[in-house]
């Protein structure tokens, strides 16, 4: 990376940057407010082909060009998806100065192309024939049992989907809810719907209200997935703690557990779902010491950049580890005014029953 670049930015938006990517082959570039090219790094300089004092937005589709002007204009964060030459980067738009810095970060979706995306569909298919079969089953134990391992597959699958080919910002269907009471709701989900040997302690810290402008369900989903792993990592003798504090800029709700602890390169690593590269060897450590492997960190860090956020990871004092789901306090222009009603799965099946379905 050249030093040179970062010499002119300014300390907030690295930290952002460094938030929301590892930076590793990112193409940075700096624009004006009138989306003049200021500076670039060498990677940059080979991707986008363009000089200094140019317009950025002559590179950018419709979609991305939009977003670079709403993050200078409202000074918020964007996530969107570019093709440039007929690759997928994600592209992190931040606020920097009168402008913006926008990071081109490349998607490798070779592994999940098209022909996967059928075999997807006829999974859910087919999974779905089988849950309308295992409702049939005598025995009721066997028929829960069919029921729960369908909708591991089901679980997954969704999982994956969604990293595929997540929305954007703006087509969230963003809602004023209390943040406060999805926490309590989020918790008492998954104490009912938990591990079944014994209940563990999960201490609730939150203000009295907290209004914020989210897409419920995706949060839901994001505090679920983190709750899962805390009660997967944790002794019956250790508790769990959630918290959420309001800066007045983002809203951070904490899951704390009592695990063995993740380390910063592992949760990095962990971060790229199923573009994590490991020997056999590395991957049984990593399960050995009760790291959670599959799609769910992934999928709760998309969801918080989706919402101007990030998913950070802290040490908790006297052991274990804290997830932060940070959530950025999105402008009200945003905001879906549409009457909707209660929330409903498409296929029927209800969002604790997926997203818990891990447990026996």
């Amino acid at each position: 990376m050249n030093d040179s670049f970062f010499s002119h930015l300014e300390d907030s938006t690295v930290r952002e940057l460094l938030a929301r990517t590892p930076l590793q082959d990112a193409a940075l570039v700096t624009v004006g407010p009138s989306l003049h090219i200021e500076n670039y790094n060498d990677a940059a300089r080979q991707l986008i082909r363009l000089l200094p004092l140019e317009r950025i937005d002559q590179l950018l589709d419709e979609a991305a060009a939009k977003a670079l002007r709403s993050c200078i204009a409202d000074q918020q964060s964007r996530t969107v998806y570019e093709e440039l030459d007929g690759v997928n980067y994600r592209l992190e738009i931040l606020p920097h100065r009168d402008g913006a810095l926008l990071a081109f970060l490349r998607e490798d979706r070779a592994a999940y192309d098209g022909s996967l995306r059928v075999l997807h569909a006829k999974s859910m298919q087919y999974l779905g024939t089988l849950l309308a079969d295992a409702d049939q089953v005598d025995d009721p134990r066997l028929a829960a049992h069919l029921r729960r391992q369908c909708l591991r597959l089901y679980r997954l699958l969704a999982h994956s989907d969604f990293l595929h080919d997540p929305p954007l910002t703006e087509q969230l269907r963003l809602h004023h809810i209390d943040l406060s009471a999805l926490c309590f709701d989020a918790v008492q989900a998954a104490l009912q719907n938990g591990p079944a040997k014994g209940t563990k302690d999960i201490t609730v810290t939150v203000p009295d209200q907290c209004d914020a402008l989210v897409e419920p369900q995706l949060v839901r989903t994001a505090l679920y997935n983190l709750l899962s792993n805390a009660l997967r990592v944790t002794p019956m003798a250790g508790d769990i703690t959630v918290t959420l504090h309001d800066d007045h800029t983002f809203f951070t709700i904490s899951v704390a557990d009592r695990g063995p602890g993740l380390h910063a390169e592992t949760f990095q690593a962990l971060l790229t779902g199923w573009q994590r590269s490991v020997s056999l060897e590395d991957y049984l450590a990593l399960a050995r010491q009760g790291a959670p492997l599959g799609l769910g960190l992934p999928l709760v860090h998309r969801i918080a950049q989706l919402h101007g956020g990030s998913l950070l990871l802290s040490p908790r004092e006297g052991g274990g580890s804290t997830m932060h789901l940070i959530l950025a306090r999105l402008p009200e222009s945003l905001a879906d005014h549409n009457l909707r009603a209660p929330m409903i799965l498409e296929d029927g099946y209800s969002l604790e029953e997926i997203e818990f379905s891990i447990f026996d």
